[in-house]
């Protein structure tokens, strides 16, 4: 198994468990919506303008060692992840905090009018600060009840 399946398997189940499970889910706090959105926003910000550096900054350290330079990381996320790394649109909708990550989801439109739904984990590092542990990305298929 793949590392990037692995992860994916995991945020999959975790974001299942969500839904049968609220309970063991907790609220985001206000300041970490509002600190989490803005590391996911300054990232796309950051793919817009070809910081890529800053870009990558912004990935945790699981993230940091499997790719090891800005570049690595950058072909990564052109190549899957083309609708973050260039979207037309995005917002952010749902989030959660659970088991010391934040679940935040991120819909967002690409240059083909193609909706998405992204779901990014963010931890935070002994800083203080937040970085993004993974992302998970899916065409929309609209709003769950």
């Amino acid at each position: 198994m793949t590392f990037q399946f692995m992860k994916t398997a995991v945020t999959t189940i975790m974001l299942l468990f969500v839904v049968q499970f609220p309970a063991f889910a907790e609220d985001v706090s206000p300041t970490d919506q509002t600190e989490t959105q803005a590391v996911i926003s300054d990232q796309i910000s950051a793919f817009q303008s070809s910081e890529f550096d800053r870009a990558f900054s912004h990935a945790a350290p699981n993230i940091r060692s499997v790719f090891k330079t800005a570049d690595r990381f950058i072909s990564m996320v052109k190549g899957g992840y083309q609708p973050l790394f260039n979207p037309d649109f995005y917002s952010f909708g749902r989030n959660t905090f659970l088991y010391g990550e934040i679940y935040q989801e991120v819909l967002a439109t690409d240059q083909n009018g193609k909706q998405w739904q992204a779901v990014y984990t963010l931890k935070k590092q002994p800083d203080g600060s937040w970085k993004i542990t993974g992302v998970k990305m899916e065409p929309y298929k609209g709003a769950s009840t």
